[in-house]
């Protein structure tokens, strides 16, 4: 067992000792200016008799020299004291060593004893040698004690110099001039002080292009602070956080992550990934050891998560950089990222950096900005042996070509999880919040493709929302979910379609049985998909065609937005109509970028996209008879392709089936015919028209206006509309009157002729 007082106890102690080397250095090149004859041929005390105090503060005298070394490092003072006494250098050189080679034992059994010295680390990390380190220690005096500031004013016969200069501290260190001439490369751009940015360098201002030995020195902040932080044991886990670099305040975080307060809800193969990667901690300070890991998911798949439980198992700390920030402030992104790099490195933490789709990969417009920007990242990324965490938002995108260089790169895949894991992960989060007793968690599950993120802000949403409900109740219901699911999604789709607040219900939709059949089983379809396509397997089985496409066929007003409408309300999903006037473009290739938006933006839209008279944009291709044709193809090709691709339901409209594209109605999962109402079918059309709440003369006679009048649904709620403003002129109540002066207007909007006594009054009883 070494003795106590053989070992440094603390990073401070150390410090300490090699600052009172550093004294003896100090006061060997003291006494050598002494001996080649002072700047100031008296002694501070004569001086100051001679000049008086008017001249306080514009020198430095002898007396006020030999009273700073007494005061910094006693010790150190005793010895130099016996050295000068003795009038040789040798006398000095055998001193310094002793102290050197005191250090160098305490700093073995220290290190043996696993005290963690900061110095030390410091010169291991970046690959430092002796000369460095007292380049260091010089710079670092004067944060240490303003004092110094004197001596090196002192020694470059300055009053104004406090910094030392690198002309003072080849002298200082150097013993020889060839050892001066050599040690000029320790300040070379290349050289580890000045490449980690330890040190800068920095000149006169009034000696513009000053030589090399005229600049001075100073520490980087960041190193000082690091240095002169006291450092405890190496479990100290508030050591370890402690504030980062000041500079990067703004755009970055430290914290230890906590195992036990981390939940990961992962699929088992990737769950597998994620613990293998746990279990293999990198090695410090190796670069071969160390990954450079991509988390490549949607938003909202938990990659900050993930990083998380990684560096909890690795008992690393993990240093977030919000990339957004640095470049919102303007700061230069090279030098940024290599001071976060380095901090990382300092504190042997993982990084994790916050929106890397922003300078990664190449895209289209990918300006010289962009390319510089994402040059600089990756060779912060690979210059430190840091373990790194990228995120990636594209599955489609390919490693920057600089990572390949990596020693170790990883691609871990995190999906949007499955039905199964979506219902667990929604019992989950629900856990912790009171519930109505008939809350239907699969539903909401099933229906909405959200990512463990977006599911514990929705459960932390419906909990808002129960808390303000009328009722008070208090308890999340199934329709709170559903609200609060439905927030999560369609950002994206608000900006390129109308988004449409379903307002009807099964009871306002009047079809044949067999039409309604189809539209209840396109339902059900949509609500079991999960129990199929997961637990039964089918998924599997399914490469594409994953989706649900449907098209509505027949004249306008028959009711197929009124249909999409009540789809869209049964199944609780949002409902997105495509402007078309946003998607066709007259321009070659445009048309297939606005397709390629939509489908993008509605991916993970839980939404339903609706295409209203979508045979302008499905229609059929033609023999390719010139450019225009054959481009006209290409569209409807590049269409079919990407309604392949949707998971989604797609409902497209058209007033005439035969013009859609063979390929397009062979893909559809359901073809529903909308016909032209027959009699019974008006009458129920025209009786649900109005709401309850309508002021109706008992003279009204539906039967006969549906015998009468062969309109569409959608020509019926037009003429009860128009009824009831002309009713809201004349007093109040909707009578027969209005109603067939509101018909004949109908007609004379479609361009249909009429009797005049088509339209009259008189009929012969009014409908029971």
């Amino acid at each position: 067992m070494v003795a106590d007082s053989s070992l440094f106890a603390t990073s401070r102690e150390h410090l300490n000792a090699e600052l009172a080397r550093l004294d003896l250095l100090i006061q060997r090149e003291i006494w050598r200016w002494r001996q080649t004859g002072s700047p100031q041929p008296q002694s501070g005390s004569q001086l100051a008799a001679t000049v008086g105090d008017e001249f306080r503060g514009l020198y430095v005298s002898e007396g006020e020299v030999d009273g700073i070394l007494k005061g910094v490092y006693p010790g150190s003072t005793q010895v130099a004291r016996r050295v000068a006494g003795q009038r040789t250098e040798a006398a000095f050189q055998e001193a310094i060593d002793r102290a050197a080679a005191e250090i160098q034992e305490r700093k073995a059994a220290s290190m043996e004893r696993g005290v963690p010295l900061r110095l030390e680390r410091l010169r291991m990390l970046f690959d430092l040698s002796q000369l460095d380190v007292n380049i260091l220690l010089a710079g670092l005096a004067p944060e240490v004690e303003l004092a110094y500031e004197r001596l090196y004013a002192y020694l470059q016969d300055d009053v104004t110099r406090k910094r030392p200069g690198v002309a003072l501290m080849l002298n200082l260190l150097c013993a020889t001039l060839d050892e001066r001439v050599d040690a000029r490369g320790r300040f070379a751009m290349g050289a580890p002080l000045v490449r980690h940015q330890l040190i800068s360098l920095f000149g006169d201002p009034a000696q513009p292009h000053p030589p090399l030995l005229a600049q001075y020195v100073r520490l980087d902040p960041r190193i000082v602070e690091w240095l002169l932080q006291p450092f405890g044991t190496p479990t100290d886990d508030r050591d370890r956080c402690a504030l980062t670099d000041a500079r990067l305040s703004d755009a970055c975080e430290m914290f230890l992550p906590d195992i036990d307060t981390i939940r990961l809800h992962m699929p088992p193969d990737v769950q597998s990934e994620l613990d293998h990667l746990a279990t293999h901690p990198p090695e410090c300070c190796s670069p071969l050891t160390v990954p450079v890991i991509l988390l490549m998911g949607d938003p909202g798949t938990s990659k900050l998560r993930a990083a998380q439980a990684i560096c909890a198992a690795w008992n690393k700390p993990l240093l977030t950089v919000h990339l957004s920030r640095l470049l919102s402030n303007g700061e230069s992104l090279r030098q940024a990222a290599r001071f976060a790099a380095r901090e990382a490195y300092l504190v042997d933490a993982a990084l994790y950096w916050h929106d890397y789709d922003l300078v990664a990969g190449s895209r289209e417009g990918d300006g010289l900005a962009s390319a510089l920007h994402r040059e600089s990242l990756h060779a912060a990324v690979l210059e430190y042996a840091v373990s790194s965490f990228l995120p990636v938002e594209d599955l489609e995108r390919q490693p920057d070509p600089a990572l390949l260089r990596a020693p170790r790169l990883v691609r871990v895949i995190l999906p949007r999880p499955a039905y199964p894991l979506r219902r667990a992960l929604w019992q989950h989060w629900l856990q912790r919040h009171a519930t109505a007793p008939d809350l239907d968690v699969e539903s909401v599950a099933g229906r909405f493709r959200l990512t463990d993120e977006q599911i514990q802000d929705a459960v932390v949403d419906a909990h808002h929302r129960a808390a303000q409900s009328l009722a008070g109740q208090q308890v999340i219901t199934t329709a709170d979910l559903f609200a609060a699911a439905r927030a999560r999604t369609g950002d994206q789709l608000v900006h390129l379609a109308k988004k449409i607040e379903p307002r009807h219900a099964w009871h306002d939709l009047v079809l044949p049985d067999d039409q309604s059949t189809q539209l209840h089983e396109l339902c059900d379809q949509m609500r079991y998909r999960p129990l199929v396509l997961g637990e039964w397997g089918f998924d599997h089985k399914l490469s594409l065609g994953k989706g649900l496409n449907v098209l509505f066929a027949g004249p306008s007003g028959t009711g197929k937005t009124m249909a999409a409408e009540v789809i869209a309300g049964a199944l609780g999903l949002d409902l997105y109509k495509i402007d078309l006037s946003t998607v066709v473009s007259k321009y070659i290739g445009e048309t297939e970028k606005n397709l390629e938006r939509i489908f993008g933006a509605a991916r993970n839209s839980n939404a339903i996209l609706f295409f209203d008279e979508a045979d302008a944009l499905f229609g059929k291709r033609s023999e390719v008879r010139d450019a225009h044709d054959r481009y006209a193809n290409v569209e409807i090709s590049y269409l079919l392709q990407k309604m392949e691709e949707y998971d989604g339901l797609v409902v497209l409209t058209s007033n005439l089936n035969k013009n859609m594209d063979e390929a397009f109605v062979r893909r559809m999962h359901f073809t529903i015919e909308f016909p032209y109402p027959d009699e019974e079918a008006r009458r129920r059309i025209w009786q649900i028209a109005f709401p309850a709440e309508a002021p109706l003369l008992p003279d009204i006679n539906f039967g006969l206006l549906a015998e009468r009048y062969r309109l569409t649904g959608g020509n019926i709620r037009n003429i009860a509309l128009t009824a009831a403003f002309l009713a809201a002129r004349d007093g109040g109540h909707i009578g027969m009157d209005h109603l067939l002066w509101a018909t004949r207007r109908e007609f004379q909007k479609m361009g249909r002729l009429a009797d005049e006594h088509e339209f009259e009054v008189g009929w012969d009883k009014p409908d029971d």
